[in-house]
């Protein structure tokens, strides 16, 4: 989730404001966000001045704090054929401790004369500075020349993200979690995939229903059963979605290539239908019985189709996991519920669209006229 926006102690106060609320959800495991307060650093401010009495440079100082705090390399230690830098420095503990660091000891110029007299030459760093506990500024985050504050959940395991997302959304709505003007909130991760996805699939949308409704005219010769497979298509749709709905499994990205994938299949099995219809004098001029008897012909191909496609996909289903049983019910509940387009809805369609073309109304011939021949 980011918030987007141009100030950025306002970004980290939303951000951390919305880091908490997402972090008290029970699917979540740990929360957190791109822009944080940094860690704190100790601000040493050296008095040049003073420095300059014990023979000292501000580059000495600095120098002599890098060496302490730092460390510098005194040798090295082969551990096979590898050799390794062994690092001096003082203790972990000093390093950590603002108030030890005052008391570290600085080396003046003339330290090496000092200590010959049996004199500890070092002075304390507070001699020639002052030290400061200060925090650091967080590092500023950007996404397309904007600045950002992306706040990241981590779930729980066999969790899926939409899932997740969905209480998080209905939490915000319930606390009434707003951003003020000129900060938005947007949303990422699978749901910013799905959109993509979602996008690049409509790019084309166009041409691919004018070339498959010009393949399926071709196909029947007839608009009229053209818009048939159009509508079961939607239907079909339709119902993978409901089939995910029921069985409470997100609609993400592995959803929607498995309900196109569930639509084929679905048109497929209007085509057995129609094409049934089509080639039988009888049914096509709409005569129930004779429908009747063509469909139940074709219902074994259906029906066939329908069981492989199930039971192919139901291991999917039962393995459980966050990428495959969306995928698999999308399309096994989309094709099993699709049956019910099959044997109810495309038949009747069909009747409806193309047997009132086939039964032409009887034209009345007119009586034939007698001629009577006058007698002259």
């Amino acid at each position: 989730m980011r918030i987007v926006g141009p100030d950025t102690a306002v970004l980290r106060a939303e951000g951390a404001r919305l880091r908490a609320l997402v972090a008290d959800q029970p699917l979540v495991t740990v929360a957190r966000a791109s822009i944080e307060e940094g860690a704190p650093k100790v601000v040493v401010d050296v008095d040049e001045g003073a420095a300059r009495r014990l023979g000292l440079s501000l580059a000495d100082v600095a120098g002599q704090l890098e060496a302490a705090l730092v460390g510098m390399t005194g040798g090295s230690l082969l551990e096979g054929a590898e050799e390794l830098p062994v690092r001096v420095r003082l203790d972990d503990a000093l390093r950590a401790d603002p108030a030890a660091l005052r008391d570290m000891g600085l080396l003046p110029a003339g330290a090496a004369a000092i200590a010959a007299t049996g004199a500890f030459p070092a002075l304390p760093l507070s001699a020639v500075s002052d030290l400061t506990l200060v925090a650091g500024e967080g590092t500023v985050t950007r996404r397309n020349g904007e600045r950002v504050n992306t706040i990241q959940a981590f779930l729980v395991g066999g969790v899926l993200p939409e899932e997740a997302l969905s209480l998080i959304r209905a939490d915000l709505v319930a606390q009434g979690f707003a951003l003020p003007a000129g900060y938005r909130l947007e949303i990422g991760g699978d749901a910013d995939a799905r959109n993509s996805t979602l996008t690049n699939l409509l790019a084309p949308l166009g041409l691919i229903v004018t070339l498959s409704v010009a393949v399926v005219v071709m196909t029947f010769r007839s608009f009229r059963l053209a818009s048939v497979a159009l509508v079961v298509s939607g239907l079909s749709a339709g119902l993978s979605m409901l089939a995910l709905a029921v069985f409470d499994y997100p609609f993400g990205i592995n959803a929607i290539i498995g309900l196109i994938g569930s639509i084929g299949v679905s048109i497929n099995a209007a085509f057995i239908i129609m094409t049934a219809l089509q080639e039988d004098p009888r049914a096509a001029e709409g005569d129930p019985d004779a429908m009747v008897a063509t469909l139940m012909d074709s219902t074994r191909h259906i029906v066939s189709t329908t069981v492989t496609t199930v039971g192919g996909f139901l291991p999917l289903i039962l393995a459980g996991g966050g990428f495959w049983p969306p995928f698999a019910m999308a399309v096994a509940g989309g094709v099993l519920l699709s049956t019910v387009v099959s044997f109810y809805f495309t038949p009747a369609a069909f009747r409806l669209v193309w047997s009132r073309r086939r039964r032409a109304p009887a034209v009345p011939v007119p009586a034939p006229i007698a001629l009577v021949a006058a007698a002259e």
